[in-house]
């Protein structure tokens, strides 16, 4: 291979990563988060998810009110077990995403799991 063909390579591999890593770094290329709920022998029953849920009302409409896309609802997320539930919040974009999280982080929370889902 002549060195002209090798330098050309090199120039389109190398500006090839650089634009990757500039995608990366500005949000264009995203990792799915990996949120994960305790395992079901740990989560409360539904009733105490629903339980919890219709005590913090207030706090689930002002989760919903962050975004459009926003759902507070309890799921029974073991296949196994469905007498097992949690808070259930979905979302449709990352920025919302964020939003849900800053917010619980500074809230008092619904006293069990909550697990973020996108749809």
């Amino acid at each position: 291979m002549k060195l002209t063909s090798k330098m050309i390579i090199s120039v389109i591999v190398g500006l090839l990563m650089l634009g990757g890593t500039f995608a990366f770094i500005n949000g264009w290329i995203t990792t799915a988060p990996k949120d994960t709920h305790p395992p079901c022998d740990q989560l409360p029953t539904v009733t105490e998810a629903t339980d919890a849920l219709n005590d913090h009302g207030k706090l689930a409409k002002e989760i919903e009110r962050l975004g459009e896309g926003i759902k507070v609802e309890v799921d029974r997320p073991c296949p196994d077990d469905l007498d097992r539930g949690l808070i259930l919040v979905t979302y449709d974009s990352k920025a919302e995403r964020e939003a849900i999280r800053h917010f619980l982080t500074r809230s008092e929370g619904f006293e069990v799991p909550v697990h973020l889902v996108r749809r």
